[in-house]
């Protein structure tokens, strides 16, 4: 008799599972999608990290060029010595080297402050003249005139702000003052940070001081910007302050009364 053969078993093929296939690839998607999100924020970050710096570095390296302009500046003109001085400005005495104006010893200053206009004045204009206050009281041409504009009026040894302009030819607003002495401009106005008078030994140096801090096309207001009327009228920048409480250093070109140019005392 022939040997039994035990009959196999069929094998059963198993399916794979069609939710599991599904649930792996939407895990996938999921983890790639979390990836590029992630690769986004880091680039985000670093984006952020680094336009400061890049913002900075420019800043920096105007700051150089303008020092380099100011230096060049110094250069070109007459050497002059230095010794030290004390200065009172705001109630504090401070020690400061200061530049000999001239043999004959410091000069005076032309300045100007600010004018107190009706309400009718729009906020955003800047008129400045002699008889802003403060007055000049140090050398002022005659009682009611506190300017001098021959022969400067305010000691170079005091620190005031120069008052920088920013040429233009913006039309007269509405609303701007007519006196005779607020000759309209067609520019910006703006001061730079307080310098005393005597560290200003030309108008070149004082108008790269105020490019250096205002910027490119800024220059020392001049009383012939007004037209020559006495007094200067001028839009406001909006990141300055120009007010009320001092006086601003401000040049005549064709007098002695500046502080790089008048008689000293």
């Amino acid at each position: 008799m022939p040997a039994h053969v035990p009959m196999q078993k069929p094998q059963r093929t198993e399916r794979p599972v069609a939710g599991k296939g599904r649930a792996g690839l939407r895990a996938r998607q999921r983890g790639e999608l979390l990836m590029v999100r992630a690769i986004a924020v880091v680039a985000v970050l670093v984006l952020l990290l680094a336009i400061p710096l890049w913002m900075k570095h420019q800043r920096d390296k105007r700051a150089e060029a303008q020092t380099g302009k100011e230096s060049a500046v110094l250069s070109r003109g007459t050497p002059v010595p230095v010794r030290p001085a004390q200065t009172v400005a705001s109630g504090a005495v401070s020690t400061a080297a200061v530049p000999a104006a001239a043999s004959s010893g410091i000069g005076h200053g032309l300045t100007f402050a600010v004018v107190a206009d009706d309400a009718t004045v729009p906020a955003e204009i800047a008129r400045l003249g002699c008889a802003g206050e403060p007055r000049a009281t140090d050398r002022p041409l005659k009682d009611d005139h506190p300017c001098n504009h021959q022969q400067g009026d305010t000691s170079c040894r005091v620190v005031l702000p120069v008052l920088c302009i920013q040429p233009g030819t913006a039309a007269k607003p509405a609303g701007a003052s007519d006196a005779i002495y607020a000759g309209w401009t067609g520019g910006m106005l703006a001061p730079t940070q307080p310098v005393m008078g005597a560290i200003l030994t030309s108008a070149a140096l004082a108008s790269a001081r105020c490019e250096k801090e205002l910027g490119s096309g800024w220059r020392m207001a001049d009383v012939l910007d007004g037209l020559n009327s006495g007094g200067l009228q001028g839009m406001r920048t909006t990141n300055t302050t120009l007010g009320q409480g001092t006086r601003y250093w401000v040049q005549t070109k064709d007098q002695p009364a500046n502080c790089w140019n008048s008689a000293g005392s």
